[in-house]
């Protein structure tokens, strides 16, 4: 098992290299006045020509963005690796920093998207294979087809009508006006970053409902796609199961139904799931993006969309990173997962390394 995981481990280096090789090829390659605006936030307002030309050149010999190709990008990873990931004009900050700050609300959304997706993938999973080819699985069919198909912004444009434009029910952006005051000059601790989490270390409940009351339609407009893409998978999955030589054993013994499918067939039909946790991870960053947008949703998806249609070159090239590290490492840990749960894996993997 240990080797298994270094094995995994050793890809991670290669997948990386790879990506920011791309990036830096195709988004950073500009000429060298350009790239400038990369590592310095701003010059002092009423500068002369001949001051901000200085601190152009200055600029550009200290980062040696006019050296030859392979020795640019062997300094640009040296500043990745010191946390020198550039400066964000459209953030006003560092873009490190950036994506530090707002990394928690995008996971607490995610989070709170994925929670009741995996709960009812489970759910409505197994009842596909129990009632498959009746009424119940042809239901669960179209509407996992409709989930998958149907855009997550046009829901969540729909949602934020009819649920708070009309009813009043549930706002959008990620607080209140007066809970984002008393979290802000209040004794309000941040412990996490995340609302929800916090509010309880701090004994406000005041605050739990109303962070939890912004999650709804975010958190539900996300939850559908990703939803939909497991249940099909589980369902496929738990079909090809049920026709194993063990599971017909066990109905031959007299197991109900429901025993069979919880007790012997649900947790090998989990591991294409499992395995495909790297697609889903990529496929919920794309859909936080999207959705963070929709609902002024203070997060990473929404710095970077705001960094796209400001042509922000650093933030996007920060942001790409986060996400290609976030999904490497879901796949990997995915592997492992698999590994844990099917021993064939792992005695696999013990005949390769022999």
């Amino acid at each position: 098992m240990f080797r298994y995981i270094i094995r995994r481990l050793l890809i991670l280096p290669v997948v990386m290299f790879v990506v920011t090789a791309l990036l830096f090829f195709f988004l950073l390659q500009l000429p060298p006045e350009d790239r400038v605006a990369v590592y310095m936030p701003s010059m002092r307002p009423m500068a002369n020509p001949e001051e901000i030309q200085e601190v152009i050149q200055r600029t550009i010999d200290r980062y040696g963005l006019d050296d030859p190709f392979p020795v640019q990008y062997v300094t640009w990873l040296r500043n990745l690796i010191q946390g020198n990931w550039g400066y964000s004009p459209s953030w006003q900050q560092p873009v490190l920093e950036g994506l530090i700050q707002r990394t928690p609300a995008s996971i607490e959304l995610a989070v709170a998207a994925m929670f009741p997706a995996i709960l009812l993938t489970l759910l409505l999973g197994g009842l596909t294979a129990r009632f498959y080819n009746k009424p119940v699985d042809h239901a669960i069919r179209v509407t996992t087809f409709m989930g998958w198909a149907f855009p997550s912004f046009i829901l969540g444009l729909m949602l934020l009508n009819v649920l708070y434009a009309w009813l009043g029910w549930f706002p959008p952006e990620r607080l209140s006006l007066w809970a984002q005051h008393v979290v802000d000059v209040g004794d309000f601790h941040i412990y996490t970053g995340l609302y929800t989490v916090d509010s309880l270390l701090n004994g406000n409940l005041e605050i739990f409902w109303d962070a939890l009351r912004h999650l709804v339609l975010p958190a539900f407009s996300l939850a559908l796609a990703q939803w939909a893409l497991l249940t099909r998978i589980f369902r496929s999955s738990l079909i090809e199961v049920m026709s194993q030589d063990y599971i017909v054993t066990a109905r031959s013994k007299g197991l109900p139904e429901r025993t069979v499918i919880n007790r012997h067939a649900r947790r090998n039909a989990i591991l294409p799931v499992i395995s495909s946790s790297g697609v889903i991870i990529s496929f919920l960053i794309s859909g936080v993006v999207v959705i963070e947008a929709v609902f002024n949703y203070d997060g990473i998806g929404r710095a970077a969309v705001m960094a796209i249609l400001n042509m922000d070159v650093p933030s996007v090239v920060g942001f790409t990173l986060f996400s290609c590290l976030v999904t490497v490492l879901a796949s990997l840990v995915a592997d492992v997962l698999y590994a844990v749960i099917d021993p064939r894996t792992r005695l696999q993997q013990s005949k390769e390394s022999l």
